[in-house]
Order: structure tokens, then C-alpha cells, then sequence
């Protein structure tokens, strides 16, 4: 910063990564989507500067829109972030693909941005809520394990409650291990109707939940 320049402050709510920072910026100034390792590289090649100093880690810390961020000398502006939510329906994948229905597909076409995506993922067949983002900063929080945001989903059983073996909600909350060896973290499990539970994790495994 310049001499006198008033002291940044710093909080977690307001700071990202250079590289998502980066990478947003990218993908709102082109017509497709920027990979995350494209601007890693940038930074890693010494193209990117934070208040005037030469950056080359991508992980570094910065708050948009208060730090001045530069690639190859041309600024980048903090931008505008897009939030939505949509209750995914049945049938769709949350993963862009140019054959199969996609998520993206139901996203209103003036809501569409290259850089929006979806924080998490729920299988084909599942519903729910589903959030889309462009913050690189808030996917991360939301989906990195060790932020350890919690999860619910109702699952409905082939068979009434009354089958669950004896102590399968102290299992669930010690930590379960399936039968594949994975070693699952504390969850919870409620039973809500005759043959309806409630599922909390904070992980994201692949179909843990039905696993």
C-alpha cells in the first residue's frame, strides 16, 4: 500500500483466494467458463500483483474491491457475485454435460453466467435444495471439510423405522464405518415417520448418504 494508505482490514467474511479472485474475473470477461488451474498458473508465473507486489501463490488471501489486484498490469475489478437457489427436481445431474439433463439447464437464462456453479452436488435422482454461486471464496467455505457445514436430507426407507438395528442413531453419531472401509465423521440420524429418517453429515463421500 502507499504511505498513509488506510490499514485493509482483514476478516474472514470478506476475504478469498488470489486464485478464485482471478479466475472470476477471467470467466466474466470471456464466453466460457475459466479452469481454476489456468489462473494458478498465471499467479505461479509471476503475472499477478496485489497492491503493487508481485504474488505467486494462489492460495494467498486477498479482499477484493479493498487490495488492488493487477494481471499483466491491467486491473481486476472485485465484480458483482450472483446468488441463487433452485429445488433441484429428479432427473438431472448437477454437472455440466452437453448430452445429459443438467441443473444448468433450469437455471433462468438471465441468471446464466459462465462462472456460476453449483456448491455441492445431489444425485440424479434426488431432490432438494441446491445453491449456485460465482464466489469462489463461498464454495470453498460451504464445501471444503474442515469449514464442517452440516447437511440434511430426508430419506425414505424400503422398510419401516422399526427395522433399523438397535443403536443405529449412537452409530451414526459416533462415526460409522461402511462396508467399503470409509471411515465416515459423526452424523446424525432421526427418525420422522413410519418409514422417513433425517440424515445430518457435514462430509460429502460419494453416496454416503444411501452407502
Amino acid at each position: 500500500p502507499s504511505p498513509g494508505a488506510p490499514t485493509v482490514e482483514r476478516t474472514d467474511k470478506d476475504m478469498v483466494r488470489l486464485d478464485h479472485a482471478l479466475r472470476a474475473w477471467a470467466t466474466a470477461s470471456s464466453e466460457h467458463s475459466v479452469p481454476l488451474k489456468q489462473a494458478q498458473q498465471r499467479i505461479r508465473r509471476g503475472e499477478v500483483s496485489v497492491d503493487g507486489t508481485v504474488v505467486t501463490e494462489p492460495r494467498h488471501q486477498v479482499v477484493p474491491g479493498v487490495e488492488s489486484i493487477a494481471c499483466d498490469g491491467s486491473p481486476v475489478p472485485a465484480g458483482e457475485h450472483s446468488f441463487c437457489l433452485m429445488h433441484k427436481p429428479p432427473g438431472y445431474i448437477c454437472q455440466r454435460h452437453p448430452r445429459d439433463p443438467s441443473v444448468y439447464d433450469l437455471v433462468p437464462e438471465h441468471l446464466r453466467r459462465p462462472d456460476l456453479a453449483a456448491c455441492g452436488r445431489l444425485d440424479r435422482d434426488t431432490t432438494g435444495m441446491l445453491l449456485f454461486a460465482t464466489d469462489g471464496g463461498v464454495q470453498s467455505l460451504l464445501l471444503h471439510p474442515t469449514s464442517r457445514v452440516w447437511k440434511e436430507y430426508t430419506a425414505v426407507l424400503q422398510e419401516d423405522c422399526s427395522a433399523l438395528r438397535p443403536g443405529a442413531q449412537a452409530a451414526f453419531e459416533a462415526g460409522m464405518q461402511l462396508a467399503d472401509g470409509l471411515q465416515c465423521a459423526p452424523a446424525g440420524l432421526e427418525a420422522v415417520g413410519a418409514s422417513t429418517v433425517r440424515v445430518r453429515v457435514h462430509e460429502g463421500h460419494f453416496h454416503q448418504v444411501k452407502r
